[in-house]
């Protein structure tokens, strides 16, 4: 069997789907066609031939989009493989609709309904005419939680063939549970994501702010690239002497380990993997009741929840987990744990993806070239 994976990052490929490459590659030829990256190596060493491509992530140029689906067309045809999977907007768009020319089974994953949907307007009429252009003819289309499944349903973007699945899962042994920190040197948060508007970069400086005033002890580690104009914000944040900019980190996991919570303010996200490894390496959280976020811990028992867009609210979060004994918050971690363990286990989604690839590779194609 022959697998050619389309994405428009190897590093999401490396951290969040390793393990369902690696299975793959056990079976057969994988050939990963992403842009050229730091996490190459990664890839080849689980078994990935990789071809780089450009891919503009948030451009809207028609004619370089284009490019892209034609540059997908060529390369099915060139490396004629049994199965096409895809990953994130554009793979999922125009890799969705070269497999379809080329008459290729594939398989689309619908990590999250992205900005462009969630604000709107023009552009999210434009994208999801796209998307139901590009998933028309998927085996098997995997959604990461229950409202983006439900939304493109309701849009008709998908008809057959949804499936719902636990995000991508979690690395149990990669994010092994530790043990929860001494707190004598205060409460130490940890934010993990890239550093743009709809993580909650914005309400989480204005919180963190609030409550320090209050509980002067605390800390905030940011971990994470900037996708938008926020170099000047953390320059000011870094001066505070209780926020500390790390920049991006290729493993984190000594950062949930030295964390006693960790926080993640998003307006939307598929489903939240930084939440999914916090809670897996035994470490409450404090984030968004929002679709993605919401399914990754339990109200008081594993975590706290608060409104999106809404400081005060994230506040009311921080004072709710402040509030507790350390022997309490050392509960939480353990039950996060244990959640993560029974809900969201990455073997989950290896199973998942075995399944839906023989049941596609074994359908009648008809006429495929």
């Amino acid at each position: 069997m022959k697998t050619m994976i389309l994405s428009n990052s190897g590093g999401g490929l490396v951290h969040f789907r390793k393990e369902v490459l690696a299975a793959i590659a056990s079976k057969g030829e994988v050939v990963a066609v992403v842009p050229k990256s730091e996490f190459d190596g990664d890839l080849t060493a689980v078994g990935c031939r990789l071809i780089p491509i450009a891919v503009d992530r948030r451009g809207t140029n028609p004619l370089s989009d284009y490019k892209l689906y034609r540059s997908y067309v060529k390369l099915i045809k060139k490396e004629k493989p049994d199965i096409v999977l895809t990953y994130t907007i554009k793979p999922n768009v125009y890799g969705g609709r070269a497999a379809r020319k080329t008459k290729t089974p594939y398989i689309a994953n619908v990590t999250g309904l992205g900005t462009s949907i969630e604000n709107g307007g023009m552009l999210s009429r434009l994208t999801l005419f796209l998307y139901k252009n590009g998933l028309k003819k998927a085996s098997c289309v995997f959604f990461q939680n229950a409202r983006n499944k439900d939304f493109f349903e309701k849009k008709g973007v998908v008809k057959n063939g949804a499936r719902l699945i636990p995000g991508s899962g979690v690395n149990l042994e990669k994010h092994a549970f530790e043990e929860y920190p001494p707190e004598d040197g205060g409460l130490r948060f940890l934010f993990v994501g890239r550093i743009m508007r709809d993580k909650g970069i914005g309400e989480l400086l204005e919180a963190i702010k609030t409550v320090h005033e209050k509980h002067p002890e605390i800390r905030l580690d940011i971990i994470g690239g900037f996708d938008g104009n926020y170099q000047e914000a953390m320059d000011e944040a870094a001066k505070t002497g209780y926020i500390f900019y790390h920049g991006k980190q290729k493993d984190v996991h000594s950062f949930y380990k030295n964390a006693h919570c960790t926080v993640l303010p998003s307006y939307h996200e598929g489903m939240a993997n930084v939440l999914l490894e916090s809670s897996s390496t035994g470490r409450p959280v404090i984030a968004t009741n929002v679709p993605g976020c919401a399914e990754t811990f339990e109200e008081g028992k594993t975590g706290f929840g608060c409104a999106a867009k809404n400081t005060e609210s994230l506040v009311e979060a921080f004072e709710k987990f402040i509030a507790l004994s350390a022997e309490q918050r050392k509960e939480m971690g353990v039950a996060a744990r244990e959640k993560v363990r029974r809900e969201f286990d990455r073997q989950i989604i290896i199973d998942a993806y075995g399944e839906e690839i023989e049941k596609a590779i074994n359908t009648d194609h008809t006429g495929r070239k």
